[in-house]
């Protein structure tokens, strides 16, 4: 199972993503490729990437905000909730997204 955790306290963001969803094998999973996609994608739209530590290592991702975040930038992650969510509520036994405020 892959487990997304949001953390948003005072405009300081930590998200993570570890695990691996095993609805396939890998290579073949659509579920790691819908998050992974959804994740790059949102990484991608951060405008101010030097407020940040982002680390990838072996398909695990960790963000933490180094500042509070710009309002373009809570948007970016507050999208990209929305989408994991939606795979969440389709797949329950492959994603889990703990959202902590």
């Amino acid at each position: 199972m892959i487990e997304i955790i949001y953390k948003n306290n005072n405009n300081h963001i930590e998200f993570s993503s570890k695990g691996h969803a095993d609805f396939d094998k890998i290579g073949k999973d659509i579920i790691c490729s819908a998050v992974s996609s959804i994740i790059i994608g949102g990484l991608n739209a951060i405008k101010e990437i030097d407020s940040f530590q982002i680390k990838i290592e072996k398909g695990d991702v960790e963000v933490k905000s180094l500042k509070p975040v710009s309002e373009h930038d809570n948007i970016v992650f507050e999208t990209m909730l929305i989408q994991l969510k939606t795979i969440e509520e389709n797949y329950p036994k492959n994603l889990k997204v703990i959202r902590r405020e």
